[in-house]
This record gives structure tokens, sequence and C-alpha cells, in this order.
């Protein structure tokens, strides 16, 4: 039977300097959908990567009296060290500067090319070199870019376009019906906002003065703006040979992540692009917020920036991944601080998760085989009435409410210990102690389901310190979540601190 498939994307970054932690946000929430979906037994298409074209790349690694393929070479390699410490598993890291994404690229500008949808122009306008892309005097906060807050530059210069402004009508459309979704609501609301008050522009699609790029096939001068060479990297990264009529067995995508500052590349670039070439859409673009650090955005001119590898060193890989998303609503700006990583690391894993399973594993530990007794139909509720609001929020993208859930269920077998006193038992109710403690570890099991998609390495360990190993990896997620579905515990391993308290 063939398997549901499905394709999930982070924006491949722009590779000038080292992988900063709003490259982690994304590609880390993209790995937790992945591994959510794997869960749940699907056919799961994981693609990141590098943009590496472009004048900024070019002028940086001039600086460092280097080709620019040698220095992206250095700069992609911190990029996959870095996914390899986190524990990222796609399937596939797409590179801008790859052959085959290159051929790609001169294969779908032709395509638009025969449709008369790019022609030869020039064009004067306002240009963020940190951006790579022009602005128009609205779209600048005192006069200078918005996202960078430094002055931009007048470029004139011949190029080809695209003829953007054709899709406008189309694109309103596609999106009020919600067939070309973006969520959060407020980000499909700013882009219909955009597009019901300004006309759509025509846009330069190719540079004559940028050498570090994608030729245009039928003008060796001039090279593919870095922004459209980047966006094909969704289709390219499939291997899509240009033929609509064999696009992969993944296309379309089925979830999109990207920052907020991309917002308008990947709606109205990336969808007349799909358009033109009469694919499907994606079904799904998400867009989440900015990270700020105690109020103000991350910069390294102001020295407020936390190094991803520092939180590594600190937390663990598993932690950082799950401090992450643990007390922020995904698609919105969130504020964190090492404080609040502490606070929220020593409460809720160490104390939390990390305490729940030292307490009951240690009870369990030598006592010979914990046996299911007879089904605890209050446990049993409770746990089904967690998976619900788990799948929910995790369909939803709403992480943080999924670990909510996690919490709900780690507070509700607190206080059944409490209740309970295990170690009571243990002296005068033999029974009643296997009973309580074979509950625990089979709601330690749910859980450990519950937070393999945030912290997989964890999981694994976990997995282990009851016995389960590889076996329970082969279940189907549903038949994972039936409570009771292992009847027997045996807890031999010596129990260590899985979250050591900071």
């Amino acid at each position: 039977m063939k398997k549901d498939t499905f394709y999930v994307t982070t924006p491949i970054y722009y590779v000038n300097s080292k992988p900063h932690l709003g490259t982690v946000y994304s590609t880390v929430a993209a790995d937790i959908i992945a591994r959510f979906k794997r869960m749940q037994g699907k056919d799961v298409f994981f693609l990141t990567g590098s943009d590496e074209h472009g004048e900024k790349v070019a002028l940086t690694a001039k600086k460092h009296n280097k080709e620019p393929k040698e220095w992206v070479d250095e700069i992609v390699a911190t990029y996959k060290l870095l996914w390899d410490r986190l524990n990222i598993s796609y399937n596939k890291f797409i590179r801008t500067t790859d052959k085959e994404h290159e051929k790609t690229v001169a294969k779908i500008l032709e395509i638009l090319k025969e449709k008369n949808l790019i022609y030869e122009g020039s064009y004067t306008g306002l240009y963020c070199l940190e951006c790579e892309r022009f602005y128009t005097k609205k779209e600048l906060v005192d006069n200078k870019c918005p996202f960078h807050q430094k002055d931009l530059v007048n470029l004139k210069e011949k190029c080809y376009f695209l003829k953007l402004s054709a899709f406008q009508k189309p694109l309103i459309k596609l999106i009020e019906e919600g067939e070309f979704r973006i969520e959060p609501e407020k980000r499909k609301n700013e882009i219909l906002g955009f597009l019901t008050t300004e006309r759509l522009e025509d846009v330069a699609i190719s540079r004559e003065k940028v050498k570090w790029g994608v030729q245009i096939p039928w003008d060796r001068e001039q090279t593919v703006y870095v922004w459209v060479d980047a966006l094909i990297n969704y289709l390219s990264g499939l291997g899509w040979k240009g033929d609509p009529k064999k696009t992969s067995k993944y296309w379309p995508p089925d979830c999109q992540i990207i920052g907020k500052d991309i917002l308008r590349f990947h709606t109205l670039l990336w969808g007349a692009i799909i358009l033109s070439l009469e694919i499907p859409l994606p079904k799904l673009i998400f867009v989440h917020g900015f990270l700020t650090l105690e109020g103000q955005k991350m910069s390294k001119s102001l020295g407020n920036v936390i190094e991803p590898d520092k939180l590594i060193d600190i937390f663990g890989s598993d932690a950082t991944r799950y401090l992450l998303f643990s007390f922020f609503s995904f698609g919105e700006d969130c504020d964190i601080s090492l404080s609040k990583f502490y606070d929220e690391y020593n409460a809720k894993l160490a104390n939390g998760y990390g305490n729940l399973i030292s307490r009951t594993l240690t009870l369990a530990l030598g006592k010979g085989e914990i046996k299911l007794k007879k089904v605890d139909k209050k446990f049993e509720k409770k746990v089904s009435a967690c998976w619900r609001d788990y799948d929910a929020s995790m369909e939803g993208l709403k992480f943080n409410q999924a670990l909510e859930v996690f919490q709900a269920l780690i507070a509700f077998c607190n206080e059944y210990i409490d209740k309970k006193k295990p170690w009571e038992l243990l002296k005068k109710d033999k029974e009643g102690f296997e009973e309580v403690i074979y509950n625990l570890t089979e709601a330690i099991r749910h859980l450990n389901w519950m937070i393999l998609p945030f912290m997989p390495e964890k999981a694994n360990q976990i997995f282990e310190l009851l016995g389960l190993g590889k076996t329970e990896y082969e279940k189907s997620q549903e038949l994972a979540k039936e409570w009771a579905e292992v009847k027997v515990y045996k807890i031999s391993e010596k129990i260590e601190r899985i979250f050591p308290r900071l």
C-alpha cells in the first residue's frame, strides 16, 4: 500500500555568514513537523539548503581573499555541522550552486520566456544589498531598509522583467478563496492588504553587474536575480526537470516554513512562478515571527546575539529544540533570554519530565516484571484526551500548545503519585504497587511519543530505559497511542538523570 506523502521545506538560507538563531528556529520547526508526520506513517520529504549566489556573497568572499565558491563551501559546512548537532532529519540539503539546480533555473526561465512572461528593459530603483532586493519609497522606514535600518543605493541597469503585474487578480482570488493558503491569518491579511491597495509592478529578475550567479540562458551578460534563483530550489530539490506533467510524487509542498521578512517573495513572486508553470500551488505557507533578545532585535553590532552552539553547549541539543518552542506561539514574535531558558529548563524538564521518569523507574528498578493487571479507565481516558489535544495542536503547528498537553499529562502523573504513594504500597500491597507503577511507566511511554518530534535523542534514550528500544519505533502511531499497548515492563538499567538540573 502506497504511503501518503508529505513535503515540508525551510527557506534556503543565505550563506554569507555562519547560521544564527533565526535559521535554527525555522529549521527545527520544519524538523518537528517532519518527525511528527513520519510518526503518523507518512512518506516525508524534508528539504532545506543554502542560497549561495548574489552580489553580497561575492563582496564578502573578496574581503576574505577567497573565491565565492570557496567562501560558500566553508559557510555551508558550518550549517551542516550545526544541523547534525541539532539532529535535523532533512532528506536533502540543496545548494543553489548545484549544477542540477542551475539547469532547472535556466529551464524555468526559458519556459517563462516562451510564454511571453519575460521582457527586456532597464530598472532604476533603491536597492538594499543586505536583502538583495529593491524597495519603493513607501516601504522604507526613515528612508532606510525596514529590516536592516541601512541606507539604500540607487541602481540603474539593463535587466529582464517578469510580468508580475499580470498575476495580481489571480493571486488575490486564490488567496481569498484559500486555494493559496497563508497562515497565520494576519499574514494572509497583510499580503491581501498589499495586493488590494497597491498596484503590483513587474519585477526585475536579472542583474547585469552581478557576475556571481546563474547565467540567463539567452543572455550570458546577465545573471538571474538571487531571489528567483533561490525560490526555484523547492522544485529543483525534488529533481524537477521542467515538465508540468512529470512533477515529483511529493509535489506540491504540504508546508513551507518561512520568516515574516520574506513573505512577499514566497507569495507574490513564488506564486507567480508556480502559476506560470501551471503546476499546483503549495498547500500552506506558514509564516513565523522574529526572535528578539530581551526586547531588542538580535544584532552582532549591538553585541546581543546568542550563538546557537552556545545554547547547545549549555542545554544540550534536544533541550534547545524544546526551549525554542515551549513558551511562545509559533507564528508570533518571540522575546527570549538565557534566564528564561534556564527557568523553563529547570521547571519543565529537570523538575518536570526528568523527575517523573526518575521517581517512577527508580521504584520499578529490580522489581522484576511490572505487568498490566487491569486497565485503569481513568488513566486511559486522560491519555486518550491528551492525544486528541496533542494531535490537534500539532496539525495546527501550535507547538507550544502541544507541549502544554505534554506538561499537563506529567502533572496528572505527579498528582497520581502523590495520591497513591507507591513507596508505601511497596511495603504492604505488592499488587497495588505494581498497578501504580505499570500505569506510570505506560504513561511515560505515551509522553515519550509526544516528545519525540521535539527531542528525538532523549526519546530514544528513554525508550531504551523502558526496555523497548527499536521495537517501539516499528509501531504505527495509532497503535502506539493505545493505552496498555505494552503489557509488561522490566526496568533493569540504573536510572541516570535524563535532564540534570542546571
